[in-house]
């Protein structure tokens, strides 16, 4: 079964502290409702969802120091099954770290992001980071520092997650493979940090969720 997202046009919220607000957003044939976690801002149109992440927000959760979870999320909880799960993300990234990304919350201080962030250098590169509850931290690729959008896709077969990203949302790159704890609540979506910028706006389009198996381990379809 395919559902292609709709979004409703013209919905915004701000959310100005830490806690959880459901947004509804409709789909052909399955409502999901997305759940907004942590301080942020929300805006829907018909170019997509739109968040905003505000200066300070992170997820990170390194070893031997405080874990950090201010980042906004906004999630949804899948049905049973395998599927796919994809989007395109757009954002200006000026500070270092900046980045938007997709996460997968297997409850609290167990997750993993793939990120398309701000290096020092003034590069972006995609990474990602699996917290059980400590986390690791892997670069894969790096593009140039103009370059402002990244596709991203996750999968899931039985228990297995993999990464994907792609520079043109058709020629994707797998980039990480892990497994998740089905006996644990899941949610997975989308999210944006800005740990040392004053914030950080993406817009999230292409959202595309499909309940299939993929034939290809490689590009994710």
């Amino acid at each position: 079964m395919r559902f292609i997202v709709t979004l409703v046009i013209g919905l915004s919220l701000v959310c100005s502290h830490a806690v959880a607000q459901d947004i509804r957003i409709w789909q052909k044939g399955l409502p999901f409702e997305l759940t907004l976690s942590q301080a942020g801002e929300v805006a829907m149109s018909d170019d997509g969802v739109t968040l905003t992440a505000p200066k300070g927000t992170d997820l990170y959760n390194p070893a031997g120091e405080p874990a950090v979870s201010s980042a906004p999320r906004l999630t949804f909880t899948p049905p049973a099954g395998d599927f796919i799960f994809a989007f395109k993300a757009k954002s200006q990234l000026k500070a270092a770290y900046d980045g938007p990304g997709l996460v997968v919350w297997n409850g609290e201080g167990y997750w993993a992001k793939m990120l398309f962030e701000r290096l020092p250098d003034n590069s972006n590169a995609v990474s990602s980071n699996f917290s059980t509850p400590v986390g690791d931290n892997s670069y894969h690729f790096r593009t140039e520092g103009s370059v402002d959008e990244i596709w991203m896709k996750m999968v899931r077969v039985k228990t297995s997650v993999f990464f994907y990203a792609s520079r043109d949302g058709k020629s994707w790159e797998i980039v990480r493979d892990f497994s998740v704890d089905p006996a644990k609540p899941l949610s997975i979506g989308m999210f944006g940090q800005s740990p040392l910028g004053e914030h950080l706006t993406t817009v999230f389009s292409e959202v595309r969720f499909e309940q299939k198996t993929i034939t290809s381990y490689w590009n994710g379809e």
